[in-house]
């Protein structure tokens, strides 16, 4: 994994920080945020910054990426964050314990789709279990980390829905698809009180352009859920009861 990459810099992505960024591609008030794992915190530092987000609420089980975020410049500032809760918890275990929460956005950077329980985060079961935490027009938004299998069965669970780089946007609803919206956030965004981008940049300009060129629908980074499903007729379900890939994998059964 690369969990000891923390970074918040779009302009020098090196660990795909593109995908939060891009929270507001898909939705126009992302006011509510709940994000299961906290890893490094560089998600919870471009999400925090997000102009549109009021709250976002982070379940995390393993108190050790506390005392390491603690220690790291990039992303420390997120532990005292008036925006930011976090929570000591299994992600799946406090969803099921609190069936009255209600989000805009759900924001999973799921580990890879083989290791040793991720079913637990990729399943058809979670993901309706996850549905049911989403306000109207909410979106779920995590990493399939290229799976066919797990893009299925996003597209099965929701009926509106698209992958983006590696990881699925879905919904009960058409996907907000609004660039022009994205790039006027963008353009306002402050990660940590500093601006991501500087409006008088040629170069910064530049990599907006870029931006929106490259992540329209039916380029490489983006497939909508009518392809993926018509690409995957011969890919199963993954459930609670079939490991997903676990077992697969490393057999090249998958």
């Amino acid at each position: 994994m690369y969990d000891g990459r923390f970074s918040a810099d779009l302009k020098a992505d090196r660990n795909g920080i593109v995908r939060p960024y891009a929270l507001s591609l898909f939705h126009g008030k992302p006011r509510n945020v709940l994000m299961i794992g906290l890893s490094s915190g560089s998600w919870a530092q471009v999400i925090a910054g997000n102009p549109a987000v009021e709250s976002l609420t982070i379940v995390e089980i393993n108190r050790g990426y506390i005392e390491l975020i603690a220690e790291q410049p990039e992303v420390r500032s997120i532990l005292r964050n008036p925006k930011i809760r976090i929570i000591e918890d299994d992600g799946r275990r406090w969803l099921g314990h609190h069936p009255e929460m209600r989000f805009d956005a759900v924001v999973v950077n799921t580990t890879f789709h083989f290791r040793a329980n991720a079913t637990n985060l990729l399943s058809l079961e979670y993901l309706k279990l996850v549905k049911q935490h989403l306000n109207p027009g909410g979106i779920f938004f995590y990493n399939t980390t290229d799976s066919q299998r797990v893009q299925r069965t996003a597209c099965t669970v929701f009926p509106h829905g698209a992958r983006f780089t590696n990881h699925m946007v879905v919904s009960e609803t058409p996907i907000d698809w609004n660039f022009s919206r994205w790039r006027n956030v963008l353009e306002s965004y402050k990660v940590d009180g500093k601006p991501a981008f500087d409006p008088d940049s040629a170069a910064d300009k530049s990599h907006l352009d870029a931006l929106m060129r490259d992540y329209r629908p039916g380029g490489s980074m983006v497939s909508e859920c009518p392809d993926l499903l018509s690409a995957t007729t011969d890919r199963a379900l993954v459930t609670d009861d079939n490991m997903g890939s676990e077992w697969r994998h490393y057999l090249n059964l998958d």
